[in-house]
């Protein structure tokens, strides 16, 4: 391949990088959403303190590994722009270990709504 290529394969693969991480970003933040209106629902009707704990717990999670995405969109970012590298292994290794994270973040999310949900369910049936 030329160099030219190179660097066009390149820039298309740090895109499709970006993209993705765009994508989880809005995820995320639609989480933080959730997770406001899951304490609304806490706070009001199941009056649990240990679930209360745990969606702060979760916002403060989910506000901590948004901000780990958006770090990593800029090293991205500023990669793509300056830098002299090709898309290796290395970038790609670091990009599933950044989708591997988000899948564990959301199965953990889901977890918590469910148990939100289970105790309003109990709740509903007394």
């Amino acid at each position: 391949m030329s160099t030219t290529q190179d660097y066009y394969f390149t820039i298309q693969l740090f895109n499709k990088d970006i993209e993705e991480l765009n994508l989880w970003m809005t995820h995320l933040e639609n989480l933080t959403t959730e997770i406001n209106q899951l304490a609304v629902i806490e706070k009001q009707l199941l009056k649990n303190i240990d679930i209360n704990y745990n969606l702060l717990a979760f916002r403060r999670k989910n506000t901590l590994f948004m901000a780990s995405i958006f770090r990593q969109e800029q090293r991205l970012l500023k990669e793509k722009e300056y830098g002299h590298e090709t898309y290796s292994l290395k970038w790609n290794r670091e990009h599933d270990l950044h989708r591997s994270l988000f899948t564990q973040h959301l199965k953990e999310f889901r977890a918590l709504q469910s148990t939100v949900y289970k105790k309003l369910f109990l709740l509903e049936r007394r």
